[in-house]
């Protein structure tokens, strides 16, 4: 009994000197980052800033925010302000810290010429406030500089990294991007061409994945190939501005563009539309182009043209018949005989259930993922095709079918036709029932006949 007691005291104890650790570790947390908040320099939200100006003694820059992401230069020009230097000027901000409280209560602010800087930013809020960050000299050492707010008399010293940004000229805040987009903000492109509408492209993002919607509707997109599309129009720089405003396009080959990209954007923000025109005479790794809205006329060079001329397949999804293999647990294979029926089991092994009870090996379902999931299609031969086309290249009547399940929900069928020789074997296929026959290059019937050999071998 003494015995039990112990235990329940000691118990007691344990639990007391619990719950005393835990109150004083979390008022220790909370003072750490109430100082931690005390020594940020912005103390407010830096998303609720409508319009703000960088002052200086040259010419001051003028920005308004726009709808989504963009910022918007109003002087001294009138442009969309690069989305990345402001990010990094506003995430300097939000990070910057305190280094030092210089002077609480200054009699002289001209010894840190905080008196009538040269340089500050004023920040209009939604709200209707303002507020306005002055800045002042360089601490001796280079590596700090004076700054203070306006309702604080204090003078603190910050990193002279914010202070640079401040600083910075009109040209570091202008947009040299020629559309000053971000890729996660696009949600739909199109691309016309000369030669007409039979060579237009248009994509749309549907929340999950980009599908093609011209010139054939609702097609998976290839992910990696957007994504290097975007890539170019998001990082191609305007190399030469040529001339501010013209009234005569064709010199440029603008009046009839060689390309024209559409991007629809999210959030609200305005439709960008990109016109690209003639090659440059003396740069001929270079073309003329301008945003339809703008006035300015510049370069942007090759490689951007490079990926907008290459054929629609190359930003078609390659492998169509994809699935999660790890989800897929019934087979059914159908050739001229029985239809062969594989299961897979609780340790993952695969067997034949039907029309025989056998053990497969894993080579052989390799075979088979081989000409679904892994497989690549080497070419569309015909789009929404008419019953005739099905008939001319047997996928009225196909060969072999191959489905792939998880319990009885389908992941993934293929319906393979005819099949011919060039230097490779090359088949007919349909998959999922899209109203596409591709073409394919993978080993289908060498690959079948081997797994057949394995079942029906004694």
């Amino acid at each position: 009994m003494k015995i039990l007691k112990s235990l329940s005291a000691f118990a007691i104890v344990v639990i007391i000197g619990f719950v005393v650790y835990l109150t004083v570790y979390k008022a220790e947390q909370t003072r750490k980052l109430r100082e931690i908040e005390e020594r940020r320099l912005i103390r407010f939200d830096l998303d609720q800033i409508k319009s703000f100006q960088l002052v200086r003694p040259d010419s001051s820059i003028y920005f308004e925010r726009g709808v989504g992401r963009i910022w918007n230069i109003t002087a001294p020009v009138i442009g969309e302000a690069d989305q990345k230097p402001i990010f990094q000027l506003f995430n300097t901000l939000h990070k910057s810290d305190i280094l030092y409280d210089v002077d609480d209560n200054p009699e002289n602010l001209d010894v840190y010429k905080l008196a009538n800087p040269d340089y500050y930013m004023a920040m209009n809020y939604d709200s209707g406030e303002k507020d306005t960050l002055f800045i002042g000299s360089n601490t001796p050492d280079g590596k700090m500089a004076y700054v203070r707010f306006p309702k604080d008399d204090r003078v603190l010293a910050v990193s002279t990294y914010l202070t640079d940004l401040i600083k910075e000229p009109v040209r570091h805040y202008r947009s040299r991007t020629i559309l000053n987009v971000i890729e996660e903000d696009i949600i739909g492109i199109e691309i016309d061409r000369k030669e007409g509408d039979e060579k237009r492209l248009a994509f749309n993002y549907n929340d999950q994945f980009w599908v093609m919607t011209h010139p054939w509707n609702n097609y998976p997109a290839d992910l990696a190939n957007m994504r290097e599309l975007f890539s170019e129009i998001e990082e191609s720089y305007k190399r030469i501005l040529v001339e501010e405003k013209t009234d005569d396009l064709s010199q440029y080959g603008l009046d009839d563009p060689s390309f024209i990209i559409t991007l629809t954007m999210q959030l609200g923000m305005p439709t960008k539309i990109l016109l690209i025109g003639n090659q440059l005479p003396d740069k001929k790794n270079m073309h003329y182009a301008k945003q339809f809205d703008k006035d300015l006329i510049f370069a942007l060079e090759f490689s951007l043209i490079k990926v907008l001329e290459r054929d629609a397949i190359w930003l078609l999804d390659k492998q169509p018949a994809r699935f999660n293999r790890e989800m897929a647990n019934k087979i059914v294979l159908e050739t001229t005989g029985e239809p062969i029926e594989f299961h897979k089991d609780a340790t993952e092994n695969w067997n034949v259930v039907s029309p025989i009870d056998k053990n497969v090996s894993r080579e052989s379902i390799n075979l088979l993922y081989n000409i679904s999931c892994f497989m690549v299609v080497r070419e569309i031969v015909t789009y929404e095709p008419e019953p005739g086309n099905y008939i001319e290249v047997g996928l009225d009547k196909p060969k072999i079918k191959l489905s792939i399940y998880f319990n009885d929900s389908l992941l993934s069928k293929v319906l393979y036709g005819n099949s011919f020789m060039t230097d490779n074997e090359n088949t007919y296929i349909r998959i999922n029932d899209l109203p596409v026959i591709f073409l394919t290059d993978a080993k289908i019937n060498s690959n079948v006949n081997n797994v057949l050999k394995e079942i029906f071998s004694e």
